[in-house]
Protein backbone atom coordinates (compact mmCIF):
# COMPACT_ATOMS: atom_id res chain seq x y z
CA UNK A 1 0.00 0.00 0.00
CA UNK A 2 1.26 3.47 -0.83
CA UNK A 3 0.23 6.68 0.79
CA UNK A 4 2.10 9.53 -0.96
CA UNK A 5 2.89 12.43 1.32
CA UNK A 6 0.74 10.86 4.08
CA UNK A 7 1.45 8.50 6.98
CA UNK A 8 0.00 4.98 6.47
CA UNK A 9 -3.05 3.96 8.49
CA UNK A 10 -2.52 2.00 11.70
CA UNK A 11 -1.76 -1.66 11.09
CA UNK A 12 -1.68 -1.14 7.33
CA UNK A 13 0.65 -3.28 5.21
CA UNK A 14 3.35 -1.03 3.76
CA UNK A 15 5.38 -2.30 0.80
CA UNK A 16 8.50 -0.38 1.77
CA UNK A 17 11.52 0.33 -0.32
CA UNK A 18 12.07 -3.35 -1.12
CA UNK A 19 8.54 -3.73 -2.53
CA UNK A 20 7.96 -6.86 -0.53
CA UNK A 21 10.90 -8.78 -1.85
CA UNK A 22 11.98 -9.52 1.69
CA UNK A 23 8.61 -11.03 2.65
CA UNK A 24 7.91 -14.72 2.89
CA UNK A 25 4.62 -16.61 3.12
CA UNK A 26 5.12 -17.14 6.84
CA UNK A 27 6.00 -13.50 7.54
CA UNK A 28 2.93 -12.36 5.63
CA UNK A 29 0.68 -14.77 7.55
CA UNK A 30 2.18 -13.57 10.83
CA UNK A 31 1.64 -9.94 9.87
CA UNK A 32 -1.95 -10.56 8.87
CA UNK A 33 -2.91 -12.77 11.82
CA UNK A 34 -1.07 -10.92 14.57
CA UNK A 35 -3.03 -7.85 13.75
CA UNK A 36 -6.38 -9.46 14.81
CA UNK A 37 -5.22 -12.31 17.06
CA UNK A 38 -4.74 -10.20 20.18
CA UNK A 39 -8.23 -8.73 19.86
CA UNK A 40 -9.69 -12.19 19.25
CA UNK A 41 -7.92 -13.53 22.32
CA UNK A 42 -9.28 -10.67 24.40
CA UNK A 43 -12.78 -11.45 23.13
CA UNK A 44 -12.33 -15.14 23.97
CA UNK A 45 -11.14 -14.31 27.48
CA UNK A 46 -14.09 -12.00 28.02
CA UNK A 47 -16.49 -14.66 26.65
CA UNK A 48 -14.97 -17.35 28.85
CA UNK A 49 -15.21 -15.09 31.88
CA UNK A 50 -18.86 -14.46 31.20
CA UNK A 51 -19.56 -18.18 30.98
CA UNK A 52 -17.65 -18.79 34.19
CA UNK A 53 -19.87 -16.19 35.87
CA UNK A 54 -22.94 -17.87 34.43
CA UNK A 55 -21.68 -21.26 35.64
CA UNK A 56 -21.17 -19.89 39.14
CA UNK A 57 -24.68 -18.48 39.16
CA UNK A 58 -26.10 -21.74 37.83
CA UNK A 59 -24.26 -23.73 40.50
CA UNK A 60 -25.69 -21.41 43.15
CA UNK A 61 -29.18 -21.95 41.77
CA UNK A 62 -28.70 -25.71 41.65
CA UNK A 63 -27.44 -25.75 45.22
CA UNK A 64 -30.47 -23.73 46.26
CA UNK A 65 -32.77 -26.20 44.54
CA UNK A 66 -31.04 -29.08 46.30
CA UNK A 67 -31.63 -27.40 49.63
CA UNK A 68 -35.28 -26.89 48.71
CA UNK A 69 -35.53 -30.51 47.65
CA UNK A 70 -34.30 -31.56 51.07
CA UNK A 71 -36.93 -29.35 52.67
CA UNK A 72 -39.62 -31.01 50.58
CA UNK A 73 -38.34 -34.37 51.76
CA UNK A 74 -38.85 -33.17 55.32
CA UNK A 75 -42.44 -32.23 54.51
CA UNK A 76 -43.03 -35.63 52.95
CA UNK A 77 -41.70 -37.24 56.10
CA UNK A 78 -44.34 -35.40 58.13
CA UNK A 79 -47.22 -36.87 56.14
CA UNK A 80 -49.64 -39.17 57.90
CA UNK A 81 -53.29 -39.67 57.20
CA UNK A 82 -56.18 -42.11 57.12
CA UNK A 83 -59.91 -41.68 56.65
CA UNK A 84 -62.69 -44.09 57.57
CA UNK A 85 -66.47 -44.10 57.52
CA UNK A 86 -69.22 -46.40 58.76
CA UNK A 87 -69.97 -49.11 56.22
CA UNK A 88 -73.35 -49.83 57.84
CA UNK A 89 -76.07 -48.07 59.81
CA UNK A 90 -76.68 -49.29 63.36
CA UNK A 91 -79.21 -49.16 66.17
CA UNK A 92 -77.83 -48.67 69.67
CA UNK A 93 -79.30 -49.93 72.91
CA UNK A 94 -79.90 -47.35 75.68
CA UNK A 95 -77.61 -47.06 78.70
CA UNK A 96 -74.91 -49.06 76.89
CA UNK A 97 -71.43 -47.85 75.98
CA UNK A 98 -70.53 -48.96 72.46
CA UNK A 99 -67.67 -48.44 70.03
CA UNK A 100 -68.81 -46.96 66.72
CA UNK A 101 -67.28 -48.96 63.83
CA UNK A 102 -65.70 -46.74 61.16
CA UNK A 103 -64.66 -49.83 59.25
CA UNK A 104 -64.46 -48.67 55.62
CA UNK A 105 -61.40 -46.93 54.19
CA UNK A 106 -61.75 -43.76 52.12
CA UNK A 107 -58.77 -42.66 50.03
CA UNK A 108 -55.07 -43.42 50.60
CA UNK A 109 -53.44 -43.90 53.97
CA UNK A 110 -49.91 -43.31 55.22
CA UNK A 111 -48.45 -43.96 58.68
CA UNK A 112 -52.03 -44.64 59.76
CA UNK A 113 -54.60 -47.31 59.00
CA UNK A 114 -58.34 -47.97 59.10
CA UNK A 115 -58.68 -51.18 61.09
CA UNK A 116 -61.31 -53.82 60.40
CA UNK A 117 -62.85 -53.29 63.84
CA UNK A 118 -63.58 -49.61 63.10
CA UNK A 119 -60.63 -47.97 64.86
CA UNK A 120 -57.82 -45.89 63.40
CA UNK A 121 -54.24 -47.06 63.95
CA UNK A 122 -51.56 -44.36 64.22
CA UNK A 123 -48.05 -45.59 63.41
CA UNK A 124 -45.85 -42.53 63.94
CA UNK A 125 -45.18 -40.00 66.65
CA UNK A 126 -45.85 -36.28 66.44
CA UNK A 127 -48.82 -33.94 66.46
CA UNK A 128 -52.01 -35.64 65.25
CA UNK A 129 -55.54 -34.32 64.72
CA UNK A 130 -58.63 -36.51 64.67
CA UNK A 131 -61.91 -35.27 63.16
CA UNK A 132 -65.15 -37.11 63.84
CA UNK A 133 -68.52 -36.65 62.14
CA UNK A 134 -71.58 -38.64 63.11
CA UNK A 135 -75.30 -38.46 62.36
CA UNK A 136 -77.77 -39.97 64.79
CA UNK A 137 -81.48 -39.89 65.50
CA UNK A 138 -83.41 -41.07 68.52
CA UNK A 139 -86.16 -40.42 70.99
CA UNK A 140 -87.52 -41.39 74.40
CA UNK A 141 -91.06 -42.75 74.51
CA UNK A 142 -92.63 -41.91 77.86
CA UNK A 143 -95.89 -43.53 79.02
CA UNK A 144 -97.96 -42.54 82.00
CA UNK A 145 -101.03 -44.50 83.15
CA UNK A 146 -103.94 -42.33 84.24
CA UNK A 147 -106.89 -43.95 86.09
CA UNK A 148 -110.43 -43.15 84.98
CA UNK A 149 -113.82 -44.06 86.47
CA UNK A 150 -115.14 -46.02 83.49
CA UNK A 151 -113.83 -49.11 81.72
CA UNK A 152 -111.08 -49.85 80.98
CA UNK A 153 -110.49 -47.64 84.08
CA UNK A 154 -107.21 -46.24 82.79
CA UNK A 155 -105.72 -44.48 79.81
CA UNK A 156 -102.10 -44.33 78.66
CA UNK A 157 -100.65 -40.91 77.94
CA UNK A 158 -97.67 -41.00 75.58
CA UNK A 159 -95.08 -38.28 75.08
CA UNK A 160 -91.86 -38.18 73.09
CA UNK A 161 -88.69 -36.60 74.37
CA UNK A 162 -85.09 -36.48 73.06
CA UNK A 163 -82.26 -38.73 74.17
CA UNK A 164 -79.18 -37.53 76.00
CA UNK A 165 -76.12 -38.73 74.08
CA UNK A 166 -72.44 -38.47 74.91
CA UNK A 167 -69.45 -39.24 72.66
CA UNK A 168 -65.79 -39.87 73.45
CA UNK A 169 -62.78 -39.72 71.12
CA UNK A 170 -60.38 -42.09 72.85
CA UNK A 171 -56.70 -42.55 72.08
CA UNK A 172 -55.21 -45.72 73.53
CA UNK A 173 -51.87 -47.50 73.47
CA UNK A 174 -51.33 -51.08 72.32
CA UNK A 175 -51.90 -52.30 75.86
CA UNK A 176 -55.40 -50.78 75.96
CA UNK A 177 -54.54 -47.91 78.31
CA UNK A 178 -56.01 -44.47 77.64
CA UNK A 179 -53.55 -41.82 76.52
CA UNK A 180 -56.04 -39.01 76.02
CA UNK A 181 -59.80 -38.56 75.63
CA UNK A 182 -62.04 -35.79 74.32
CA UNK A 183 -65.74 -35.83 75.22
CA UNK A 184 -68.73 -34.29 73.45
CA UNK A 185 -72.20 -33.96 74.96
CA UNK A 186 -75.19 -33.87 72.60
CA UNK A 187 -78.79 -33.11 73.56
CA UNK A 188 -80.58 -32.37 70.27
CA UNK A 189 -84.01 -30.88 69.67
CA UNK A 190 -84.45 -29.55 73.20
CA UNK A 191 -86.43 -26.59 71.86
CA UNK A 192 -88.98 -28.99 70.36
CA UNK A 193 -90.13 -30.56 73.60
CA UNK A 194 -93.52 -28.95 73.30
CA UNK A 195 -94.29 -30.69 70.02
CA UNK A 196 -94.55 -34.09 71.75
CA UNK A 197 -94.42 -35.95 68.45
CA UNK A 198 -91.92 -38.65 67.56
CA UNK A 199 -91.36 -37.34 64.03
CA UNK A 200 -89.95 -34.02 65.24
CA UNK A 201 -88.03 -35.26 68.26
CA UNK A 202 -86.54 -38.09 66.18
CA UNK A 203 -85.18 -35.66 63.57
CA UNK A 204 -81.53 -36.56 62.67
CA UNK A 205 -78.79 -34.54 64.35
CA UNK A 206 -75.09 -34.34 63.43
CA UNK A 207 -72.15 -34.17 65.79
CA UNK A 208 -68.78 -32.96 64.47
CA UNK A 209 -65.78 -32.37 66.72
CA UNK A 210 -62.05 -32.97 66.81
CA UNK A 211 -59.13 -33.80 69.06
CA UNK A 212 -55.49 -32.72 68.71
CA UNK A 213 -52.77 -34.52 70.68
CA UNK A 214 -49.10 -35.48 70.63
CA UNK A 215 -47.71 -39.02 70.50
CA UNK A 216 -44.22 -40.22 71.39
CA UNK A 217 -41.85 -41.23 68.59
CA UNK A 218 -42.37 -44.77 67.36
CA UNK A 219 -40.12 -47.38 65.69
CA UNK A 220 -40.12 -47.72 61.92
CA UNK A 221 -43.01 -49.83 60.58
CA UNK A 222 -40.37 -52.33 59.40
CA UNK A 223 -39.39 -52.95 63.03
CA UNK A 224 -40.94 -56.15 64.38
CA UNK A 225 -41.72 -54.38 67.68
CA UNK A 226 -43.48 -51.43 66.00
CA UNK A 227 -47.06 -52.66 66.69
CA UNK A 228 -46.31 -52.59 70.41
CA UNK A 229 -45.89 -48.81 70.16
CA UNK A 230 -48.80 -47.90 67.88
CA UNK A 231 -51.74 -45.82 69.11
CA UNK A 232 -55.39 -46.65 68.50
CA UNK A 233 -58.23 -44.17 68.08
CA UNK A 234 -61.88 -45.05 68.57
CA UNK A 235 -65.15 -43.16 68.90
CA UNK A 236 -67.49 -44.47 71.59
CA UNK A 237 -70.94 -43.35 72.65
CA UNK A 238 -73.62 -43.85 75.26
CA UNK A 239 -77.09 -42.40 75.51
CA UNK A 240 -79.70 -42.27 78.21
CA UNK A 241 -83.48 -41.88 77.99
CA UNK A 242 -84.98 -38.62 79.24
CA UNK A 243 -87.64 -40.16 81.43
CA UNK A 244 -90.61 -37.92 82.19
CA UNK A 245 -93.25 -40.62 82.57
CA UNK A 246 -93.86 -43.74 84.62
CA UNK A 247 -92.46 -45.97 81.90
CA UNK A 248 -89.77 -44.96 79.45
CA UNK A 249 -88.12 -46.66 76.49
CA UNK A 250 -85.56 -45.22 74.13
CA UNK A 251 -84.34 -45.72 70.59
CA UNK A 252 -81.26 -44.53 68.71
CA UNK A 253 -79.98 -45.02 65.16
CA UNK A 254 -76.52 -44.20 63.76
CA UNK A 255 -76.45 -43.43 60.03
CA UNK A 256 -73.48 -44.77 58.07
CA UNK A 257 -72.08 -43.86 54.67
CA UNK A 258 -69.71 -41.16 53.44
CA UNK A 259 -72.39 -38.46 53.63
CA UNK A 260 -73.19 -38.96 57.31
CA UNK A 261 -70.09 -40.41 59.00
CA UNK A 262 -66.33 -39.92 59.09
CA UNK A 263 -63.34 -40.54 61.31
CA UNK A 264 -60.21 -38.86 59.93
CA UNK A 265 -56.61 -38.78 61.17
CA UNK A 266 -54.07 -36.22 59.93
CA UNK A 267 -50.48 -35.79 61.12
CA UNK A 268 -49.51 -32.11 61.31
CA UNK A 269 -45.95 -32.37 62.65
CA UNK A 270 -43.39 -34.96 63.70
CA UNK A 271 -42.34 -32.84 66.69
CA UNK A 272 -43.22 -34.25 70.10
CA UNK A 273 -42.96 -31.22 72.38
CA UNK A 274 -45.54 -30.51 75.09
CA UNK A 275 -47.10 -33.92 75.54
CA UNK A 276 -49.70 -32.87 78.08
CA UNK A 277 -52.74 -34.91 79.05
CA UNK A 278 -54.67 -33.08 81.76
CA UNK A 279 -58.29 -34.30 81.77
CA UNK A 280 -58.93 -32.72 85.18
CA UNK A 281 -57.74 -29.29 86.27
CA UNK A 282 -58.37 -27.23 89.43
CA UNK A 283 -61.00 -24.53 89.74
CA UNK A 284 -59.53 -21.19 88.71
CA UNK A 285 -62.12 -19.00 90.43
CA UNK A 286 -64.40 -16.37 88.93
CA UNK A 287 -63.51 -14.89 85.54
CA UNK A 288 -65.95 -12.00 85.90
Amino acid sequence: MTTPQQPPPENAYVVGDKYGSDQTEQSIRTTITDRDLATAKEAQIAWKGQWEDNSDRLAFAINGQQAQSQRLALLQDIDGYASGFMGQSWTVSPSTTVQIPFNRQLGPQKKAEVAADGRLILKAGGLWRIDAHLTFSGYTLNQTIMPISTPPYFIVIQTWDPISAKFWLEVMNAQGQHLTVRACDALPNVALYGANTSEIVNNPASVAYNHTFVLENMPSPDDSTAPDHWAYVRLTMRYEPIATGQFASAYCKLTGGTRSSALIAARWSRDIENIRYEPNVPNGGNLG
